[in-house]
This record gives C-alpha cells, sequence and structure tokens, in this order.
C-alpha cells in the first residue's frame, strides 16, 4: 500500500478513535499509539516507503496473471546435473496408493491398483486414488528416504498388501535408473489369525495347537492386482501379454524373458517393463487380462478400468456366461498411450515389476539381462537392504537420541521410534510433482456492476510435499513451510528444490496463492467451486520459520572460513532468491495493511455472511478460529502482525548475512525494530484485565445460530431453511475480542515478549491452565473458557479449531518455551519445566494414537485425545520425529 493510503488509514483511525475506543477493556489512552512509538514507526514507514513505491509502480504495471521477472530458482545450477537425475524417478503421486513419475511435464506414469472380489460390490472398491473413505485399516511408508527406495504397507478389509520400491543409479542405466517395485499380497485374516495365535502361545501350549487350526483359513482369498503404464505425452505403448502369462506361468523367480510393456519417449528414450512372478505355496495364478487405450484424460484410469470390466462382463453375458468373472476385456486400440495388465490369483501372490530405460541398439541382451536381474528378484532385495541399512544410520546421525530428556524414550528404540520413522517416512513418500496452471477469480467493474471471471496463470511445475495423500494430495502454502522444517534437516539439498519451485509461483505482485491446484489429477479431487484463488488471498509466510535459520548458518560458515556444500548452496539461493523474499514481503505490506500504523488485516472474511457464527478466515489458515463476529476494515489481527514481525526480521538478518548494500537492508532493520517494539505490541492487542493477547474489531458475544421459522395458517411454527446467525443481545462494539486460543499466543510463539517482562509469566500461567488451554495430550486450539469453544459455525460445519489439539501450532510452542527455557531471566525454569511437559504430553498421544489406530491424524480430541479429521495426515503431524528427538 502506498505510503498516501496508509496515512489516509491512520487518519481515519484516528479521527474514529475518541468514539471507537471508549469501549475497550484496556482504556483509550493505553489503544493510543505512544508518542514514542509513533515516532519510531514513522521512521520505519519513511525507511519503507520508497521500497514501497517501487513495489506500487511495478504493481500497476504487472498483471496478477504474470510470473515474476528472472531465471526462475528451480534453474540454479544446484538443482541441474546429478540433482536432478537423482531425483527424475520418484513416488510423486501422493494421492494415490502407489504412484510413480518423472519430474517432467509430461511423464510416463507408473501405478498400482487392486481389487477383492471376495468384497461386496468389488467394482465400486477398486483400490487406486488414495481416498479416506476406503476405510483401510492402515496405509502409509514404512520408510522412505525421499531419493532411492521406500516400503509401504496397504492393510484392506480382506488383504495385507505390501509395496516397496528401489532405484538403481548407473553408468548404462537412462535417465532417472532403473528401478524395481515388489507387491507382496496376503490374506490379512490369515495372517491375524497367526498373529493372535503366535501370542495365545506364549502364554498356553494348548493355545498354539488351538492356533495351528487357524492357520489356515476356510476359504482362500483371491486378488485382482492391476499395474499399468501411462504416457502424457501421448507416446505409444506396446502390451505383449503374451510376456506377461509367460512370466505368471513360468517356475517362481524365473529371469523374464521379454518385456510386458515397452515404448519411447523423451528424456527416457526407449524403455521396457518386465514382470517375474514369486508365486508359491497354495498362492496360483488364475488369468492374466489387459487393456489397452488412447486417451489424453489420464487422470480417471480408475473409470477407465471399471469401464473396461463392465464391458468384459457385459461380453459373458452375450455369450450365454451366468458366471461373470471381473476381468479386463483384452482389447488393444490402435496407437494406445495407456496399458493395464491385470494379474487375478489366489493368495499369497509375490509380484516384481522391472523398469529399464535408455535403451539403444547396442544394448545386447546380456546387457539388459543383467539390469533387469539389477532391480527384480535377489538384485531388488539387496538395493532394499541395502537402502534399509543406509536409512537407519543417517536416522541415527540426524536424529540421534532424546536429549536432555528422561521422561521420553530414546528416538533410536522402542515405539517412539518406530512411529517417528513411518513420520519422517511418509512426510518423504509423499513429495509429489505436478504441472499445470491455477485458475484465479479476477473482479472487475462492468457497465457500473462487479463482474468476476476466471482466469488462467501460466503453465508451471510444483515440487512439493502434500499435508495428506487421503485428503489435500497438492501443495498448500503454509502448511509447506512447516513441512521443510523436518525435510530440510533430513536432506538440505530437496527442501532447497521445494522451496525453489514454490518461490517460482510468485507472480509479477509478489502474490503466491495459498492452494496449488495444478493439472487434472489434482484438480479431480477439488471441488470445483474451491479450484479458483483470489489474488489478494495471503496465507502465513511460514517459508520465514526456516530461511532465517538458513542464512544463520550460511553467516556461521562466513565467519568461520569453512564452507562446505551445503553452505554454499544456502547462499546461492538466498541470493537468488532474494528479490523474491523481498517481493513477497512487500505484497504482504501492501495488501493485507491494518486500519493503523503497525496493524495487519487478513482479506477475505465475509462482512454479510449470515450462515456463520463467526465467518471465518481461511486465509489465516486457522480457518474457523473465533475472531470479532462482525468483519469490517477496522480490525487488528494479532497473528498477521506476529508473522509480520518474523518476516520482517527474517530479510534484515538475511540480506546482512549475504552482505546485499545497506540500503536494501537497512529499512527492514527498522521496521523489525519498529514492530519488534513491544509497547507498541500491547498497545494494539494487551489486555491487562485478562492477561491476554487478543484481536481487535467489531465484536459482540451475543451471538447464536437459530433455526428460522415460518407460522401457518393455523398459528403453529415450522422450521424453514438453514440456521441464521442471529444477535441476542448486545450490539456489537469495537473491542479487543474475548476468544482466546492459538491466536492470544502467538506474541509468545514469534518470541515478542522479553524474558524478563511480567507478561510472560502471565502467558505461561494461561498456558498451563487446564480450564484453558492445557490438556495431557497437547494445547488445545480454543479456551474452554471461551463462548465459541466447540461451537458449530454453521449448520454443516463443525467445529475445526475450536478446541481441537492441532500438531504445528503446539510444535511452535515447544519451540518458544524452549527459546525461553535457554534465556536468563525469571521465569527461564518454568519454562523449561513446560517446554518439557508439553513435549512428552505431545509425542506420547501421537504414538499412542498411532499404535492405536495406524495413522497420523490432522488433529487429536482435546479430551480423549483420539485423532480426528483426515487421515494419513502426514504433513505438520510428522513434526513429532523432531519434537521426539528433542531436535527442534
Amino acid at each position: 500500500m502506498p505510503l498516501r493510503q496508509r496515512q489516509k488509514l491512520a487518519g481515519r483511525s484516528d479521527r474514529k478513535s475518541a468514539s471507537t475506543h471508549r469501549g475497550s477493556s484496556i482504556g483509550q489512552d493505553a489503544l493510543a499509539i505512544k508518542s514514542r512509538t509513533w515516532l519510531k514507526g514513522i521512521g520505519a514507514l519513511i525507511a519503507l516507503a520508497g521500497l514501497l513505491a517501487v513495489a506500487h509502480l511495478v504493481s500497476d504495471r504487472a498483471s496478477v496473471l504474470d510470473p515474476f521477472p528472472g531465471t526462475p530458482l528451480k534453474e540454479l545450477p544446484q538443482f541441474k546435473g546429478q540433482h536432478a537425475e537423482q531425483l527424475l524417478w520418484g513416488t510423486y503421486r501422493p494421492g494415490y496408493y502407489f504412484g510413480m513419475r518423472i519430474r517432467r511435464p509430461q511423464s510416463l506414469l507408473f501405478g498400482l491398483m487392486w481389487l477383492d472380489p471376495q468384497r461386496h460390490d468389488p467394482l465400486g472398491n477398486i483400490r487406486h486414488e488414495a481416498r479416506q473413505g476406503d476405510g483401510l485399516a492402515k496405509y502409509g511408508w514404512i520408510r522412505h528416504d525421499g531419493r532411492t527406495h521406500g516400503v509401504q504397507e496397504l492393510w484392506d478389509q480382506q488383504l495385507n498388501i505390501t509395496a516397496a520400491w528401489a532405484k538403481q543409479m548407473c553408468p548404462s542405466c537412462g535417465s532417472g535408473g532403473d528401478w524395481g517395485v515388489s507387491v507382496v499380497v496376503a490374506d490379512r485374516s490369515s495372517q491375524t489369525a497367526r498373529r493372535k495365535a503366535m501370542e495365545q502361545a506364549d502364554d498356553d501350549e494348548q493355545h498354539e495347537e488351538q492356533a495351528a487350526g487357524e492357520e489356515q483359513p476356510a476359504k482362500q482369498k483371491a486378488v485382482s492386482l492391476f499395474f499399468y503404464m501411462a504416457a502424457e505425452d501421448g507416446g505409444h505403448i506396446q502390451l505383449d501379454i503374451a510376456a506377461a502369462a509367460a512370466a505368471l506361468q513360468s517356475v517362481a523367480g524365473q529371469a523374464p524373458r521379454r518385456p510386458v510393456l515397452s515404448g519411447s519417449t523423451q528424456p527416457l528414450r526407449r524403455w521396457q517393463l518386465h514382470l517375474r512372478s514369486f508365486v508359491s505355496g497354495r498362492g496360483k495364478v488364475l488369468s492374466v487380462n489387459y487393456l489397452a487405450v488412447a486417451t489424453p484424460h489420464l487422470h480417471n484410469l480408475t473409470d477407465l478400468v471399471r469401464e473396461g470390466v463392465l464391458s468384459s462382463v457385459r461380453q459373458q453375458y452375450a455369450q450365454g456366461q451366468r458366471q461373470y468373472r471381473l476381468v479386463l476385456p483384452d482389447t488393444v486400440h490402435p496407437r494406445s498411450n495407456v496399458a493395464i495388465v491385470q494379474v487375478t490369483a489366489l493368495l499369497p501372490l509375490s509380484l516384481d515389476l522391472s523398469f529399464v530405460g535408455g535403451l539403444t541398439d547396442g544394448t545386447t541382451d546380456g546387457m539388459l539381462a543383467a539390469r533387469v536381474d539389477a532391480v527384480s528378484g535377489s538384485g531388488l532385495q539387496q538395493l532394499l537392504a541395502t537402502g534399509k541399512e543406509a536409512f537407519e544410520q543417517r536416522f541415527a546421525t540426524t536424529f540421534g537420541t532424546a536429549a536432555g530428556s528422561t521422561s521420553i524414550p530414546a528416538i533410536s528404540s522402542g515405539t517412539a521410534a518406530t512411529v517417528a520413522r513411518a513420520a519422517l517416512s511418509n512426510m518423504l513418500g509423499g513429495i509429489g510433482y505436478f504441472f499445470g496452471h491455477s485458475l484465479v477469480r479476477m473482479t472487475q467493474q462492468q457497465h457500473g456492476k462487479v463482474v468476476q471471471r476466471s482466469a488462467k496463470l501460466w503453465d508451471t511445475a510444483l515440487y512439493s510435499a502434500v499435508p495428506s495423500r487421503s485428503f489435500f494430495p497438492r501443495g498448500f502454502l503454509w502448511d509447506e513451510g512447516f513441512h521443510q522444517l523436518l525435510i530440510r534437516r533430513w536432506d538440505a539439498a530437496i527442501s532447497r528444490d521445494i522451496l525453489g519451485h514454490w518461490f517460482d509461483l510468485m507472480n509479477s505482485q509478489g502474490w503466491i496463492a495459498r492452494e496449488q491446484i495444478l493439472g487434472e489429477e489434482a484438480r479431480a479431487r477439488v471441488p470445483t467451486e474451491y479450484v479458483q484463488q483470489a489474488p489478494d488471498a495471503a496465507n502465513p509466510p511460514t517459508f520465514f520459520l526456516l530461511l532465517s535459520d538458513m542464512s544463520q548458518r550460511v553467516a556461521a560458515a562466513a565467519k568461520a572460513g569453512q564452507w562446505d556444500a551445503a553452505d554454499l548452496a544456502d547462499a546461492e539461493f538466498l541470493k537468488a532468491a532474494w528479490p523474491r523474499l523481498r517481493a513477497w514481503y512487500m505484497w504482504f505490506n501492501s495488501t493485507q495493511a491494518g486500519p493503523v500504523p503497525g496493524s495487519y488485516r487478513w482479506r477475505g472474511r465475509e462482512p454479510s455472511s449470515r450462515r456463520e457464527l463467526n465467518p471465518k478466515t481461511l486465509t489465516s489458515g486457522l480457518d474457523d478460529a473465533p475472531r470479532a463476529s462482525h468483519p469490517s476494515d477496522d480490525e487488528r489481527h494479532l497473528d498477521l502482525r506476529c508473522w509480520m514481525a518474523l518476516a520482517t526480521r527474517a530479510l534484515a538478518v538475511i540480506g546482512s548475512n549475504l552482505g546485499l548494500p545497506s540500503k536494501q537492508v537497512q529499512p527492514f532493520f527498522d521496521s523489525a525494530a519498529w514492530l519488534e517494539d513491544f509497547d507498541q505490541l500491547n498497545a494494539l492487542h494487551w489486555d491487562e484485565a485478562s492477561g491476554e493477547y487478543r484481536d481487535w474489531g467489531s465484536h459482540t458475544e451475543d451471538v447464536a445460530l437459530q433455526q428460522p421459522t415460518a407460522t401457518l395458517s393455523d398459528g403453529r411454527q415450522v422450521p424453514v431453511g438453514e440456521m441464521q446467525r442471529v444477535q441476542t443481545g448486545q450490539p456489537p462494539r469495537l473491542q479487543l475480542v474475548p476468544q482466546f486460543g492459538y491466536i492470544g499466543l502467538f506474541p509468545l510463539l514469534m518470541r515478542l515478549i522479553p524474558p524478563s517482562s511480567p507478561v510472560l509469566g502471565r502467558q505461561l500461567l494461561l498456558l498451563r491452565d487446564t480450564n484453558r488451554l492445557w490438556t495431557d495430550h497437547g494445547l488445545r486450539s480454543l479456551s474452554q473458557s471461551a463462548s465459541l469453544y466447540q461451537q458449530r459455525n454453521t449448520e454443516h460445519d463443525p467445529p475445526y479449531w475450536r478446541g481441537a489439539i492441532w500438531i504445528n501450532v503446539n510444535y511452535v510452542t515447544v519451540q518458544a518455551l524452549q527459546h525461553y527455557g535457554s534465556l536468563a531471566g525469571p521465569y527461564q525454569s518454568r519454562a523449561a519445566e513446560l517446554h518439557q511437559e508439553l513435549r512428552r504430553n505431545l509425542v506420547q498421544n501421537i504414538v499412542k494414537e498411532y499404535d492405536r489406530t495406524g495413522y497420523l491424524w490432522e488433529q487429536y480430541d482435546d479430551i480423549t485425545g483420539q485423532g480426528k479429521g483426515s487421515h494419513p495426515f502426514t504433513g505438520w503431524t510428522a513434526l513429532l520425529a523432531l519434537m521426539t528427538a528433542n531436535d527442534l
């Protein structure tokens, strides 16, 4: 926002202050910006005025639809060569139970599906996309290093599936290396009975005899397993079904002679997929079927399989059959770019699928056989064993033990260690690669009316982790900052690559859309009304949580004169990213400024909403966390102000450590000093009577959802329509909002409270109050004493951030308590005690729930501690790995 507009807003607020501030619980004088702080603020405004003026001139000329000018960060030298080659292939389709692709706009896709013929409505239960409604007992990566291998367990109702993959890099391998996938399917009921029998046998030999009879199920189970390759560029895929049949009917483990699928695509060149069977014991292949089609739509392959099976059933019916087999129709369309093979077998079933690329006329049969052997059979098992050993060693080196705590088991042993490994692995296994464009909702005036239209941003790529494979299999801006706290600790190069992709999403005005829905696969999972992004909608700038740490490492390396490869890569990245970081900050300052200097306001609240008890603030990331009951331009949002203080200080530190000119850096130091000024913070957001930090806005506690009624002719009242918000008492007035929860913790979380201030002591008391936020499972999101605690926001929307325990805010709280516990002051020991107690509560509850349910969860119930919401939620809940190790 230009300086003149800021002054206009400030003047308007001053003129209103005599009347609007009268009702505040801290008094008119405390709300007035103190003269000393005002002068300091004016100085910071003047320092930033030049930068803001430049940003305003650029934004006036630049279109929302244009990318940020300059070389994309993902084109930095550190992301090319060996780095790009090692990361070309991966499990980059997180929205599927098992899917692989390359990091290119048009990729060759690999995937698995399965069908349980014993189930009711088997065609309605084809497993492919990872969906919460499928009701799997458990699924997720138990090991994944983000680069070379991974092992995933999938427990369906009657089937246990283990799908493992490993990559081989070699001079003769094609681009991205060769890889193999091992799929083992077993009867879950048989394995469960065997496990129970073994438990019983520990107690009594009689139980052992009894269990022996339980090991074999009464009826042998079957499965239909589908594997496919699909070419996004439309390239032809050849299918050799005779090779598949021969591989499946051969001696168990016998090396394949011919590829089942083959083709040619860039940059992989000529490639082949080989099949190797390890069916033994009671297992038996019943049939091999196939379907190959030409289609540009690769996001609905599940429907393609379902329709193919139905077509086969219709053919069987036409042929007079009355017992139908649920198999593909065995048809091949000309120039097919999708080829699907179905293997139906009695359990157990064990298959290896081996991919080799970069084949040339000079590739001899012996060379090809050796490469296939290296990624199948014993070769694949050796790759997986080597990968497991390397993963375990690296995990122990990276996370160590739970330092400084005897109350939490060491991360290297016990259940907590197992869950921490799974948390990290699912974060890494949930990294995806997406390509496409965002849709933007543009608002403009036409003939005196405000109209909206949809517009496309530029086509681009995104390499990113996702919050939840089943529910949110796409990129979310504020989530990703938390994800990177863990990913950077494990693999800094991958983390920088992800950051580069995210900052390349920035438009010419400095805006990054908060939700990235790129490509058909991602868009197919989002309701149409949520696809368009608003170009004035912000999201917390969480990337600054780790960017400042990166710059501190660079400064330490420079001071010591000792640079390693990671330090040099950090320095290169930060220097190249500086224009984007600066533009991002300027965009926030010009679009999210509040009504008085030093205040900020999230855009996007709906002032005319009548269905919502308290209109949501989706842009804040805290969704339905209560704010002023009546949204208006007068609001001052505490959390956003604290985020901006973090961002300003981070930019100052980054610029200084990079050695940038003083004229670029000093304005950020001045602005940081202003936003970190304790008196200024308190004047805007502190309530002395309660000891709480609060939002400011037009608010009344006297609102409720009520069912509208209509009066019939006989005088009876009947309900009509949806529940509406009504005012039940006092009208709204400008005041500090008495809804204490996560929002009120932000001055503590961002470490803006001086360690010797009595205010810190009061915050620690509030934090530990069991009638407010403290529970044995973590901090609840809204105080039990708040009027909106556990209140629905609409007739159809249950409470979300109104009491449940969320791990991201709890994690930052643990960090803040550790910080204050390390600083000398009257509250040092208390902060240290709370740090350990909160950390213990969180770790124990997350581990307990994972052990009980098999999942990490989006949120946890504040009364019972039980997991709630989407699952598996291996986004910020995976920060468990850092908390368990006390590596914050």
